[in-house]
């Protein structure tokens, strides 16, 4: 069985973030008179704050584990897919930028029972190995994928509709340029 975790540095990174927001946006009503009209965005924005620090605090103590059987998320609000389970595959990316140039993507698994459901971000030490893996067995299944999901899946390097050989670099022959020849 391969162990994965997320790494500390995004992680401490959005503990830094997370803290940050909430001194900004929950300092302000504790320690000054405040509108109504203040206060309450603020105390929002703070609730959103400390809902990214859970969430991050979850991806923390979340292990993710792969073995021949299926993929399981040990943690909180973990879950666990055996391989023949495996109904539904969909890999999102999320940008931060207008250009599209920083992101981070999500795999998304759903398996056929209450419960099966399995969220992987990309900041994940062996994401690339899930994913390759996932599109395997979802090739193996012919569970069929939205045209993002495929399209995403080709951005990490992975073929996920070819039958043959999974990495895309192995998926396109590479033939020679057509020579001609003296007539």
């Amino acid at each position: 069985m391969t162990r994965y975790r997320y790494p500390p540095g995004p992680l401490l990174g959005d503990y830094a973030r997370a803290t940050a927001g909430l001194v900004l946006t929950g300092l302000p009503p504790l320690l000054l008179p405040l509108s109504p009209w203040v206060a309450l965005p603020l105390a929002v924005a703070a609730g959103l704050f400390i809902l990214f620090a859970a969430r991050t605090a979850q991806r923390h103590m979340t292990v993710i584990e792969m073995d021949a059987n299926g993929i399981y998320a040990r943690g909180p609000l973990g879950g666990s897919i055996p391989w023949e389970h495996l109904a539904q595959v969909r890999l999102n990316y999320y940008s931060t930028r207008r250009d599209r140039g920083l992101g981070w993507m999500q795999l998304r698994l759903k398996g056929t029972g209450a419960g099966e459901t399995v969220r992987i971000e990309s900041t994940l030490d062996g994401f690339d190995e899930i994913a390759e893996r996932v599109a395997r067995v979802a090739r193996k299944r012919g569970i069929g994928m939205t045209d993002t999901t495929v399209s995403n899946f080709l951005a990490l390097g992975i073929d996920a509709e070819s039958e043959t050989n999974s990495f895309t670099a192995g998926a396109f022959p590479t033939r020679e340029p057509p020579t001609r020849e003296a007539q």
